[in-house]
């Protein structure tokens, strides 16, 4: 399982990327993490996808996951 607090951080900065990911397919969303130089394996792409869904990424967000990694 990767970080994905930390992926989340690394694209919090570009809003284009987030709303890209937000829309596309896990397929699609591997490509453009890669271009991106991310290496996230695809069963986390669905958890940064409903992170970045609503386009309002915040603070209380990366706690949150953060958190549930933790609890794992």
């Amino acid at each position: 399982m990767a970080d994905i607090a930390g992926i989340l951080k690394q694209i919090n900065g570009n809003k284009e990327l987030m709303a890209q990911i937000a829309k596309a397919d896990p397929a699609q969303a591997k490509e453009l993490f890669k271009k991106a130089n991310i290496d996230v394996e695809e069963s986390d792409i669905k958890k940064v996808q409903a992170a970045v869904a609503d386009g309002k990424l915040d603070l209380n967000d990366i706690k949150d996951l953060a958190g549930g990694l933790f609890k794992k």
